[in-house]
């Protein structure tokens, strides 16, 4: 897989653009130079070649010159073969192209031309041939002079050239970083700023300013991006609070519910406590009921008898109200099935988040493999009535912690708090319907977890940990 580049530096991305415009004009400097030094490279070649050509001129002089006065002096005497071959020479002198003299050619043919007059006396001919070869050279040296100072003129034109190119150059690059720092840099920067806003929720749009036209696109399509992301961010906020209303609604529907259920309990232990009392007064009932038998047989009197008779029937109608409350009484269990105790936990703890104080924490240690065989409806009403209750016991901050293990054959539930912790005479004497220390309370929330307890043959058990707090767990067969 190929790897991604690592990102750019932003102090590099931001000089890269003036960096590579002042190495272009750089180079546009440094192309002129080599230009101009290549061009007078280029003008030293006719140089070199014309004083060639007057170098071999002053060798031909030279020659003719010794020829001339070896024959003045007699001691090497001027034949015409001599001339001819000097003429010969200057011919092919006249015929470089390296002369430069307006009247060099014609002047070294008209002395070749001289060499060859057969009338007048060698000395004489080559006397008058050095002579205007003499003219020849001064018209060289005249044009040389004048191709040197051409040269000169054309490198002080270009000395001037380089010396303005070195400092418009520099200033050009000054002008031009300036204007991509006013046009491009600037503006870029600025939009790299709201780019950087927009994780703080800065929907502000981007204005050109003085931004180039070039970057008019890009500033457009952020805005547009913005804008799109500025409703979304209301449509967002709307189903937000949508969503919130939704919570808070279930949440209170749910504690209504709990208030419902409560009430039940409550409803259900003074029922239990009356079918209770309905047990025990059946048993005198009876002995009631007997003794009129017996003491109506005894009666003779037909009045007394009747009088029995009503006290009788209503006796057997009191039964039979204690019997029917008896049935009414009878829990009819629900089915236990395989429960998920973490995701019952889980569900729990996000329900009482919103009715207890917010400096109150909730934990949980329960397996996610944990499955227990229980009824999950009475379940979730125990642990929910000890959630809270060990919430409401804390002044508003504190811990509460649920778990659940396995211990051998039993599976043990514990809800415990950092609160004050249970009371000695709660301890002592164990859960009673309707018997609370808290104000306020019903005395019902343990009896309803105990009953629970008992129901599943299990078993509730109270305590102060050393460490402080409070509590309470369901010891229920595993």
């Amino acid at each position: 897989m190929a790897m991604a580049p690592a990102p750019r530096h932003p102090l590099f991305r931001s000089v890269a653009l003036p960096v590579v415009v002042a190495s272009g004009l750089l180079l546009l400097a440094l192309t002129v130079m080599l230009a101009t030094t290549t061009r007078s490279l280029s003008r030293m070649t006719p140089l070199r070649e014309h004083l060639a050509v007057m170098q071999r001129l002053q060798e031909q002089i030279q020659t003719m010159q010794y020829a001339s006065l070896g024959g003045l002096a007699g001691t090497a005497a001027i034949d015409r073969a001599g001339l001819a071959g000097l003429g010969r020479g200057l011919d092919r002198l006249a015929g470089d192209p390296a002369l430069l003299g307006a009247d060099g050619p014609a002047d070294i043919r008209r002395a070749a031309a001289l060499l060859d007059d057969a009338e007048r006396p060698p000395a004489e001919v080559l006397l008058r041939a050095i002579a205007v070869l003499h003219e020849a050279l001064a018209g060289e040296h005249h044009a040389h002079t004048a191709l040197l100072d051409n040269i000169q003129a054309q490198a002080r034109l270009e000395r001037d050239l380089a010396g303005a190119a070195l400092v418009t150059v520099p200033l050009a690059a000054v002008l031009v970083l300036f204007l991509l720092r006013r046009r491009f840099l600037l503006p870029l920067r600025n939009l790299n700023t709201l780019l950087t806003r927009l994780g703080e929720r800065d929907f502000s749009a981007a204005e050109m300013g003085e931004a180039d036209p070039v970057l008019e696109p890009l500033f457009a399509n952020y805005n547009r991006m913005v804008g799109r992301l500025a409703q979304l961010e209301d449509e967002h906020r709307a189903r937000a609070a949508d969503l919130e209303a939704r919570v808070r609604a279930a949440t209170r529907d749910l504690l209504a519910h709990n208030r419902s259920l409560a009430e039940a309990e409550r409803l259900a232990a003074v029922g239990e406590m009356a079918a209770g009392l309905a047990h025990e007064l059946r048993n005198p009932l009876a002995g009631i009921q007997m003794a009129l038998a017996n003491l109506r047989r005894e009666l003779a009197d037909p009045d007394a008898r009747e009088r029995l008779d009503l006290v009788s029937a209503e006796l057997r109608r009191v039964d039979g109200l204690m019997n029917g409350l008896l049935d009414q009484a009878r829990l009819r269990p629900e089915a236990a099935a395989p429960v998920a105790l973490a995701r019952v936990v889980a569900e729990l703890l996000a329900l009482v988040r919103y009715q207890a104080e917010p400096g109150i924490a909730f934990e949980q240690d329960v397996a996610a493999e944990l499955v227990c065989n229980l009824p999950e409806n009475r379940l979730r009403q125990a642990l929910l009535n000890l959630l809270l209750n060990a919430a409401q016991a804390m002044a508003g901050h504190g811990t509460v912690r649920l778990a659940g293990r396995r211990e051998g054959e039993h599976l043990v539930i514990s809800v415990s708090d950092t609160g004050p912790g249970f009371p000695d005479t709660l301890l002592r004497q164990g859960v009673r319907p309707f018997a609370s220390e808290r104000a306020g309370g019903t005395g019902l929330g343990l009896a309803s977890v105990r009953r629970l307890a008992h129901d599943l043959g299990g078993r509730l058990v109270l305590e102060n940990p050393p460490g402080g707090g409070a509590r309470v767990s369901l010891v229920l067969p595993g």
